[in-house]
């Protein structure tokens, strides 16, 4: 085998390694990514004075969820939706703890549900 033709080989391993890491877990909120995404955009004015109000505003999932989409617009913050869904999903989990959305949250997973 020529060297340019291993060189195309690796290439394409290399691809093929990249999408299999990158699209792991697309579906699924992703909790210590949106904390970091929230500690590096929002922590430094929201905390504990906002999550912890005894009256909360958030009444479920959905509207936290409405919240993030608002000050991601408001802010001009370029993230995704799955990016949103992520800062959800650790908001939720730290403060809220509403039940979540199986279109966000995977509970079991697919080796799991392969056991049963």
């Amino acid at each position: 085998m020529k060297a340019h033709h291993w060189v195309l080989a690796a290439v394409v391993i290399v691809a093929a390694l990249l999408l299999l890491f990158a699209t792991r877990g697309v579906g699924a909120a992703d909790a210590v990514r949106g904390q970091a995404l929230y500690e590096m955009r929002c922590g430094g004015c929201h905390g504990e004075s906002v999550h912890g109000r005894t009256r909360r505003v958030a009444t479920d999932f959905a509207s936290i969820h409405a919240f993030v989409e608002r000050w991601r617009s408001t802010l001009s913050l370029d993230w995704s939706a799955q990016e949103v869904d992520d800062v959800t999903l650790y908001l939720n989990a730290t403060y809220y703890h509403f039940p979540c959305p199986a279109t966000v949250c995977t509970v079991v997973s697919e080796a799991s549900r392969n056991l049963r």
